[in-house]
C-alpha cells in the first residue's frame, strides 16, 4: 500500500453535501436520462471516474477501456490526479461540487470531508446492491467490515490482500552455518539475532553483521509489540472494551525483549534513524540477516543477494510464538483506497457501474482495463506473471496509472509470489500465507472513524508514542520510563476522551 498522506483535510459547507444529496435519483450532469443511454441497446452511458495516478497518465483513448465500453455500452471518462495533490484536489473538488459519477478517496482521515458528505447523503450506500454482482462480493467479508462507516458500506474497496505483509526473513546460509534452527519461541528469535550480530555468519573473520534490520522513522513497526500478543493496533478485551495496544503488558514485555536484542547487536545499531526502505538494502549487502517484511520479499532480496554471494538464502519463515504460545500476527485492512460511487447518479446508472466494476472485479477484466489487450500491449508468463510490451508502454499503459481505476480481483497469494519464481518456491509461500491466515487478527479500529481528539492531536500523541518505544528499544530510556509514559497516558484527559470515543463507535460497530 502505498503511503497515506497527513495533509490536514479542509471542511465542506453542510449547504454544499445537502445540495449533492438532493440530486439523489437523478442521471449526472444536466443530460435528460435519455441522453445517458437507455439499457445496452441506445445511446453509451457516460461514466466519470476520478481516480489517482502514481505515473504519467494516458493522453489519447486506450483500446482495453473502449472493449469494456462496448461490453456494456458505456463511455469511460477517467481523470487522472497525480498521486503527489490528491489530498488537496479531492477536497477542492467536493468543496466545488465538481465530483464525478465515481470518486477515489486515499484516506477518510485525510479527507474527512467527504465523511461529511457520506453522512449528509452524498453518495450511494452499497451494502444491499454488493450481494448482486458475484464477483464484487467474492471479497472477503473482512475487507468489506474494514470499508463501513458506522457499520454500512459507502464504497468500493480496492482490494488487497489480508494476509502476507508480515513473515519473518532469515538468511537460512547463516542458520546452517551457525547450527541453528528457525526460532519458534521469543527466547530462540533472541539466540538467532544475536548470533548473527556476533557469531560471524559470514565468515569474513570481522565483527560486522548484525541480526534484525528494522527502521525507526517515521516509527517502528507495529508487529514489535502486537507479536506478543498486545492486539493488531488495539486490544480487545474479554468485556468488549478495546485498549491501544502499547498501553498493555504484553507490548511492556516487547519493550524489554527488543531492548535486550538491541543491547546484544541483535538489531542494527542505526535503528533511530533507519528508513523502511534502508530494510532492503542492509539485507542485501549481507550486513544483516533477518527482517519482517512481506512473504515474497524474500525471493526479491534474495534475487540481488545472490549477485555477490551465489550461496547465499533468504527465507521467509513463521513468526515465533509468544509467550501465550500463540504466533500473533496483524491482519492487514485489505485494500488501498475506495471509490464512492455519487448519489447524483440514477439507480439505473449506479447498476451499471457496479457491472462494470463486477468485471473489473475478475482477472481478465482487471488486466483489460490495467494493461489492455492481451498478446498485443501485455502477455501473461508460465507463471501466471503480466509482462507490459513496448507497445503497451506506448500507448501509456501502466499499473501505475492505468490500473488504478478498478478495484481488481481478489488474490490471497498476491504477497507470495513474484514473477519468475520457480514452483517450489510459489507452493512454499502459498503454505505460509495459508499459515499466517489463520492465525492474523484484524485491527479492531478498521472501519471506525477516528475521534475528534486524536483528529486534533492524534500526530503529536504518535510521535511521542513512538519516540518512547525507540528510545526504550535503544536503551535511552529504561522501562521505568516507560511505565511513567504510559501512566501519564492514561491521565491525560483527552487521550481518555480518545479511547472512550474510539469504544463507542467499536460498540456501536458490533450492534450492525
Amino acid at each position: 500500500m502505498k503511503t497515506m498522506k497527513t495533509i490536514a483535510a479542509g471542511a465542506v459547507s453542510v449547504a454544499l453535501v445537502a445540495s449533492l444529496a438532493a440530486c439523489g435519483g437523478k442521471p449526472s450532469g444536466d443530460a435528460a436520462p435519455a441522453a445517458q443511454g437507455d439499457g445496452k441497446s441506445g445511446k453509451p452511458m457516460d461514466i466519470t471516474i476520478t481516480t489517482i495516478a502514481f505515473s504519467a497518465a494516458p493522453t489519447g483513448e486506450l483500446e482495453g477501456l473502449k472493449k469494456i465500453g462496448e461490453k456494456f455500452n458505456v463511455n469511460l471518462k477517467i481523470n487522472y490526479i497525480p498521486a503527489n495533490n490528491i489530498t488537496e484536489k479531492l477536497n477542492v473538488l467536493l468543496a466545488s461540487s465538481d465530483i464525478t459519477d465515481v470518486m477515489f478517496v486515499e484516506d477518510f482521515n485525510t479527507t474527512p470531508s467527504f465523511l461529511n458528505a457520506i453522512d449528509k447523503g452524498a453518495f450511494w450506500e452499497l451494502t444491499p446492491h454488493i450481494k448482486n454482482y458475484p464477483n464484487l462480493s467474492k471479497y472477503p467479508q473482512n475487507v468489506f467490515d474494514n470499508a463501513s462507516i458506522k457499520g454500512k458500506l459507502y464504497s468500493l474497496p480496492r482490494v488487497r490482500p489480508l494476509d502476507g505483509s508480515e513473515a519473518l526473513l532469515l538468511r537460512k546460509d547463516w542458520l546452517d552455518k551457525l547450527g541453528l534452527q528457525p526460532p519458534k519461541t521469543m527466547d530462540e528469535l533472541y539466540n538467532v539475532l544475536t548470533a548473527f550480530a556476533k557469531n560471524d555468519p559470514d565468515g569474513n573473520g570481522k565483527a560486522d553483521t548484525y541480526g534484525l534490520a528494522l527502521f525507526g522513522s517515521p516509527g517502528p513497526a507495529g508487529y514489535l509489540i502486537s507479536m506478543f500478543g498486545a492486539g493488531t493496533g488495539w486490544q480487545k478485551g474479554a468485556d468488549g472494551s478495546i485498549t491501544p495496544n502499547w498501553m498493555t503488558p504484553q507490548a511492556r514485555e516487547a519493550m524489554q525483549f527488543w531492548n535486550k536484542t538491541f543491547q546484544s547487536g541483535g538489531i542494527v545499531p542505526d535503528l533511530p534513524v533507519m528508513k523502511s526502505q534502508q530494510v532492503r538494502d542492509m539485507l542485501v549487502q549481507g550486513k544483516a540477516g533477518a527482517a519482517i517484511t512481506n512473504v515474497s520479499d524474500a525471493y526479491k532480496f534474495n534475487q540481488d543477494l545472490k549477485k555477490a554471494n551465489p550461496n547465499a538464502n533468504l527465507v521467509a519463515y513463521e513468526i515465533p510464538k509468544a509467550a501465550d504460545g500463540k504466533a500473533h500476527y496483524e491482519q492487514a485492512i485489505g485494500y488501498y483506497g475506495q471509490f464512492l460511487i455519487s448519489k447524483k447518479v440514477s439507480e439505473e446508472k449506479l447498476k451499471r457501474i457496479l457491472e462494470v466494476y463486477d468485471y473489473t472485479a475478475t482477472e481478465e477484466g482487471y488486466n483489460l482495463g490495467t494493461y489492455g489487450i492481451k498478446d498485443t500491449d501485455f502477455t501473461i508468463g508460465a507463471d501466471g506473471s503480466v509482462t507490459q510490451t513496448e507497445e503497451g508502454k506506448k500507448k501509456g499503459y501502466s499499473g501505475d496509472s492505468t490500473g488504478q481505476w478498478v478495484t481488481g480481483y481478489y488474490n490471497k497469494y498476491l504477497r507470495a509470489s513474484v514473477p519468475g519464481m520457480s514452483s517450489d518456491i510459489l507452493e512454499y509461500n502459498k503454505k505460509l500465507v495459508d499459515t499466517i491466515a489463520g492465525q492474523s487478527e484484524p485491527n479492531p479500529e478498521f472501519g471506525l472513524p477516528k475521534s475528534a481528539p486524536f483528529k486534533e492531536k492524534g500526530a503529536d500523541w504518535n510521535k511521542k508514542i513512538n519516540d518512547m518505544m525507540i528510545n526504550v528499544i535503544i536503551g535511552k530510556a529504561t522501562i521505568e520510563d516507560w511505565d511513567k509514559f504510559v501512566k501519564t497516558m492514561k491521565d491525560d484527559p483527552g487521550y481518555q476522551s480518545h479511547i472512550k470515543e474510539m469504544n463507542d463507535s467499536f460498540k456501536a460497530k458490533g450492534q450492525k
